[in-house]
């Protein structure tokens, strides 16, 4: 029974490593002493030098580039690796070790090594596991807008740092939304506040709604320009998704519930109609949240759907839909609740299955509910998939544009088709128990891209406001 036990725990850290991958930025080795980098679609030259630990000066001219603000999807650049670049290099995970202290160690950041190993889930690595560490990420030394960032070094106080950048300790709390200014830890990226902020013409105003985004949560981003432009941008390296006009633009970036607090990067470069471009860059602020913890046994007969293989194989279909963006909104206003239940498990609850480690986050919320209960479209889109699964079940996925999904989970029957197009309320399906199910529930859940955010967040408020 314990070798049964373990066996199920161990498949579990399998089956969640495999679970919502990231993709890394595409590198290759070149000469001797540069790396080749293809650019990827939302990508600047400043989300690429900070990758490697350089400037886009020494980019621009390794690669004899005249204007740093026009670069193209599928463009091969040479990225010197001597001077201020250093290669990359791994290391094998030790027991105890954890994501924070490897980057504290080899001075990077949790993400930039979770991107590099396609790990979306930071919490679990395991010892033995072979992990690419990336480039030190070393900050620049002035930012052209709101503010720029420090690195907090082991032994530092936030006193300390606050007299370094001639600011004070209240001013460096309410900029990083920090409850206690006296916990502060090694690797933490805190946001400085400057004087002056200048964006360059034709932006006017960037906007975050909310001003700090949550762990788990959606930001909108605003943006105001003095004329037509088209905006393409990242933020944290994953590509923004703009629309709007007459100056006047919008885009939705989530933050999965592993999202580090603190200071996450931003970049956005406007071009006008006669191909001039200009690039703004800054931090938004990542505030911390509380999730609680589930434990789950599950039933002998399902214990064969933690298969890493087929886990690897499911997301790897529904992922292909979530990063499809259709160009236009399909929806509108605020979200309904799709079923009418009690919550069973929330967004981001920390799991443990068979009695193994608490390391899992859940990706949607659960609604218990009778079998055969309504289940209905949140909002108005076009149906993406409509097919049973092996370890979803019966699965609805709808595309509400712009990147946007919303997924329906373990229905006992399903009463769309894909590409149908169906609104606000309407009949999708039926609640059911397939696929890896303890019980008659809803799982529901909401996708920017590939990462999962709060669904309900969705049903408070109307996005974008």
């Amino acid at each position: 029974m314990m070798l049964a036990r373990g066996r199920r725990a161990f498949l579990c850290l399998l089956v969640i490593l495999f679970l919502f991958s990231a993709q890394p930025l595409e590198a290759a080795l070149g000469a001797e002493g540069t790396i080749i980098h293809v650019v990827e679609r939302g990508e600047t030259l400043s989300v690429i030098a900070a990758h490697y630990g350089t400037t886009v000066e020494t980019i621009v001219q390794a690669n004899g580039i005249a204007n740093p603000n026009l670069i193209y999807v599928g463009q091969r650049l040479t990225i010197p690796t001597q001077g201020s670049v250093a290669p990359e290099e791994s290391y094998v995970v030790q027991p105890g070790d954890t994501l924070s202290a490897i980057a504290v160690r080899f001075g990077t950041t949790v993400s930039a090594i979770a991107q590099a190993n396609d790990i979306s889930n930071p919490s679990l690595i395991y010892p033995g596991q072979r992990l690419t560490i990336p480039s030190a990420v070393q900050q620049p030394s002035e930012l052209p807008t709101q503010a720029q960032v420090h690195v907090v070094r082991p032994g530092e106080y936030l006193s300390q740092i606050a007299r370094l950048y001639g600011t004070t300790v209240w001013a460096l709390a309410v900029a990083n939304d920090l409850s206690n200014p006296s916990l502060i830890y090694s690797g933490q990226r805190l946001i400085i506040p400057t004087q002056s902020a200048t964006l360059p013409a034709p932006i006017k105003v960037v906007e975050f709604v909310p001003p700090r985004v949550t762990q788990g949560h959606t930001l909108l981003l605003k943006v105001r320009a003095e004329e037509e432009v088209s905006l393409a941008g990242s933020i944290d390296g994953r590509s923004l998704t703009f629309t709007g006009a007459g100056g006047e633009y919008w885009a939705l970036a989530g933050f999965p519930p592993w999202s580090e607090p603190g200071a996450h990067p931003w970049s956005i470069v406007a071009t006008d109609n006669e191909g001039r471009a200009v690039e703004a860059s800054g931090y938004v602020v990542v505030t911390a949240a509380e999730f609680p913890i589930q434990y789950i046994d599950l039933p002998p007969e399902r214990e064969g759907l933690l298969d890493p293989e087929l886990v690897q194989a499911e997301w790897a279909r529904v992922k292909a839909l979530f990063v499809q963006v259709t160009p236009s909104k399909l929806w509108r206003g605020r979200f309904l609740l799709p079923v009418e239940g009690e919550v069973s498990s929330l967004f981001g609850t920390r799991r443990s299955y068979e009695g193994g480690p608490v390391a899992s986050y859940h990706m949607g919320v659960d609604y218990a509910a009778p079998e055969g209960a309504p289940v209905v479209a949140a909002n108005s889109g076009r149906i993406a998939l409509a097919e049973e699964l092996t370890v979803r079940g019966n699965t609805v996925i709808i595309d509400h544009g712009l990147g946007v999904h919303s997924g329906y989970f373990h229905l006992s029957r399903i009463a769309v088709a894909p590409g149908q197009e169906v609104g606000r309320g309407t009949l999708i399906g039926y609640v059911g128990s397939t696929g890896l199910a303890t019980g008659a529930h809803l799982h529901w859940e909401m996708r920017i891209g590939e990462i999962g955010v709060d669904p309900t967040e969705w049903t408070a408020r109307a996005i974008p406001e």
